[in-house]
């Protein structure tokens, strides 16, 4: 574990609070008193180890019994099934950082319409969330609700559909700015095309494959769309997006340049460990600091979960679903590829 970071003497009520908020969904007041009795070095220590559930504690929601509950295809059993594990705050970072790549790599079922796909996309970015980001990234190229989300099977040689191409760079990998052109776009739509979904299943047509060879940031050797990836991961816009992003979630809004850049090289130097760098987030000064208090407007998800966690409110996962729902933040329904406006939008 990383030490030393924060000053634990600015460890008080007031910044053991912040911290619950940033890292998870707040704590009750019993909670805040034994992190403050044993130190913010241990708080932290529990909340970054606590990245899994116990599958014994809810078997309802685990297996193949839960499988069967979606076969019905019923959107809210799955809704209820990610807000119970919200709410039992057993594993809060892993759930804040699931949520965060759901608007991240933002899917809706409004246009997938297959709830078995959705909640297999919420295993991954749960399952891998906390990892390499690049194995992340390749794994979501490859998701099956992706692929129907952004028309995958629509991609074909001779009549490329740029669309997912364009959110693995705008979007995904290197950001509205990333330096990439409307040429890099088609040539990695080339690169993707024969990618697509059968029953529910990733599948590689061959036969609609474009096998030439494309130019990607004005270099060339790019046949696959895994070698296209590839090449968004090793641009230089890429680790700072993804650091960008890590830090808007867990330190602040607008990062200053020069801790973006310092968090960008860390995060590449480190095998991409998305997991770490949420660490060297929260052992940055800059966590602690005034400036980032209170300075983010939480979502009505994370809103409605805190209160909830916070009060040790009798509230129904369903109906917490239902309130955020109300205010504007529908699991697993984003409003566009964007995800969420979020910010000063709530």
């Amino acid at each position: 574990m990383m030490r030393g970071f924060p000053a634990s003497a600015d460890f008080d009520a007031p910044a053991a609070h912040h911290v619950f908020r940033r890292v998870g969904f707040g704590a009750d007041a019993e909670r805040v008193g034994r992190a403050l009795d044993e130190g913010l070095d241990a708080t932290l220590d529990e909340l970054l180890g606590a990245t899994s559930h116990d599958p014994s504690a809810t078997p309802h929601l685990f297996g193949d019994g839960f499988e069967r509950i979606l076969s019905l295809g019923d959107l809210t059993a799955l809704q209820s099934r990610w807000m119970t594990l919200v709410l039992g705050n057993g594993a809060p970072l892993l759930e804040r950082v699931t949520l965060m790549w759901h608007d991240h790599f933002a899917t809706s079922n409004g246009k997938v319409g297959d709830v078995r796909l959705m909640h297999r996309q919420n295993e991954l970015l749960r399952d891998r969330g906390l990892g390499d980001f690049r194995a992340l990234l390749h794994a979501m190229a490859k998701d099956p609700a992706m692929l129907v989300w952004l028309d995958g099977n629509q991609n074909r040689v001779g009549s490329p559909n740029e669309n997912f191409a364009r959110e693995v760079m705008e979007l995904f990998g290197l950001g509205i700015e990333g330096g990439y052109t409307e040429g890099d776009l088609q040539e990695a739509a080339r690169a993707f095309s024969g990618w697509g979904v059968q029953g529910r299943k990733f599948v590689f047509r061959e036969e609609h494959h474009d096998r030439g060879e494309k130019r990607l940031f004005g270099r060339g050797g790019v046949r696959s769309g895994e070698d296209a990836i590839d090449r968004v991961l090793a641009h230089p816009a890429c680790p700072r997006w993804i650091a960008r992003r890590l830090l808007e979630e867990f330190v602040g809004p607008e990062p200053d340049a020069d801790l973006v850049a310092r968090h960008a090289r860390a995060l590449s130097g480190d095998e991409w460990h998305v997991g770490r760098a949420i660490e060297r987030s929260l052992r940055d000064p800059a966590f602690l600091a005034p400036a980032a208090r209170n300075a983010r407007i939480a979502g009505p998800v994370e809103l409605v979960a805190r209160t909830v966690i916070s009060t040790r409110a009798d509230v129904s996962p369903l109906d917490a679903v239902r309130a955020a729902g109300v205010m504007g933040q529908t699991l697993f329904m984003p409003p566009s590829v964007k995800g969420w406006d979020g910010g000063r939008t709530w």
